[in-house]
């Protein structure tokens, strides 16, 4: 062998020596930004654990609000046709006890006042405030 093929023998062993050497720093590097992305990994998961608990516990509060929105609402919607018809009875019931005997009473009066004014006619004297040809029906309620 020869000088040179020993130099670059030399060359070739050192150039293998030296890419050894930057692939072990390489992958020492390599694994220490592993283990901070791993360890960034569970403090992101530590620090959104809890957020996602919360995040849980408001929309199982939110659907319970929502049950509870829903059971009030069909208790008011009862409550007002409830009271509609409570109202729709009253209401019958006065113009039962109050308009009826008013009718009736205007229909005694009218036949009051017509047999007053037979009266006054079979007389001879015109009932006052009573035009003659005027057309009056006295059983008009109205």
């Amino acid at each position: 062998m020869t000088n040179w093929e020993v130099i670059f023998l030399g060359v070739m062993a050192l150039a293998l020596v030296l890419m050894a050497v930057a692939q072990l720093f390489a992958a020492l590097a390599l694994g220490r930004a592993v283990r901070r992305v791993a360890d960034s990994v569970d403090q992101l998961q530590r620090d959104v654990r809890p957020l996602v608990e919360t995040a849980t516990r408001v929309a199982a509060d939110a659907r319970q609000m929502s049950a509870l929105a829903v059971v009030q609402v069909e208790r008011l919607d009862a409550l007002v046709a409830m009271t509609a018809a409570r109202v729709d009875e009253t209401f019958a019931l006065v113009q039962k006890a109050v308009v009826e005997p008013i009718r009736q009473g205007t229909a005694v009066l009218a036949a009051v006042r017509a047999a007053f004014a037979a009266v006054r006619a079979w007389q001879g004297t015109a009932a006052p405030g009573a035009h003659p040809g005027e057309d009056e029906d006295p059983l008009f309620v109205g």
